[in-house]
């Protein structure tokens, strides 16, 4: 018998935003650690709220919260409460908020965290990429430009274009094309982008727009172009190559048109 995923075995909880089900979970493991708190009698002290916390990210993963969401949940408890014992002007939290704003943006609309390639994965691209003739490289939600600064400079033929909607990571990649004259970033939401105008597109977002994005890519990138996926596979398209990365954690998936 071929046991069953991982992901099959996951509840079918109804489909919230990840701020709902993180709310959720706080709520909850708050809950149950009052009513064991009760039931103990025991005093309000550090380790109930850092045993909240660690709860909360338990319940978050249960309910479907990718796994960035559980330090998240783990440290929101006793960040709360220090802050409270630190009596933070409030001028520090509208500044946090504007700091996590420029970096995530969109990301509870897209749930497309902000993801860094490793050099690794860098070195590994660089293998798909023509060594002689001219070609145009697209890299989807960019980030700071991790993927672009490596690989602009190896190939002085090659075109690079990278898209970021987030503000911080936007400007820093951005920058860092300045600087260097290599690369081009664009403040875009990709969605807006046709990919037929690339050879080889690459993406390192999430499991939740793979699906949509492998339709937008089948409908407008030509043949002989290249979409590649770091880590994240489309759901019932078999990869033309899966090429490794650090000891099989993570992969990169391949299609050619």
């Amino acid at each position: 018998m071929v046991p069953r995923s991982v992901e099959s075995l996951t509840p079918a909880w109804p489909s919230l935003p990840p701020l709902a089900h993180a709310f959720a979970a706080q709520l909850l493991a708050w809950l149950l650690t009052a009513c064991v708190q009760i039931l103990l009698g025991g005093a309000a002290g550090w380790y109930w709220t850092v045993g909240q916390g660690v709860l909360a990210a338990l319940v978050g993963r249960m309910f479907g919260l990718p796994w960035w969401w559980a330090p998240i949940n783990a440290v929101f408890a006793p960040a709360v409460i220090e802050a409270q014992v630190v009596d933070l002007d409030s001028w520090w939290y509208l500044g946090a908020f504007v700091v996590l704003l420029t970096v995530y943006w969109t990301t509870f609309r897209t749930r497309v965290p902000l993801y860094l390639s490793s050099a690794e994965a860098c070195d590994r691209l660089a293998t798909l990429l023509p060594a002689e003739r001219e070609f145009r490289f697209l890299d989807i939600g960019c980030g700071v430009g991790t993927v672009l600064a490596n690989l602009a400079p190896r190939f002085a033929a090659g075109r690079f274009l990278g898209l970021e909607i987030a503000p911080l990571p936007f400007l820093v990649s951005w920058l860092r094309g300045r600087w260097s004259q290599r690369f081009e970033t664009r403040r875009v939401d990709f969605w807006e982008e046709n990919l037929s105008a690339y050879d080889v597109v690459y993406a390192f977002l999430s499991p939740v727009p793979m699906s949509e994005l492998w339709q937008k890519a089948k409908r407008e990138m030509r043949a002989g172009s290249v979409f590649v996926s770091n880590t994240f596979r489309v759901d019932g398209e078999a990869p033309d190559s899966v090429i490794p990365l650090g000891g099989g954690r993570r992969s990169l998936y391949v299609w050619r048109f």
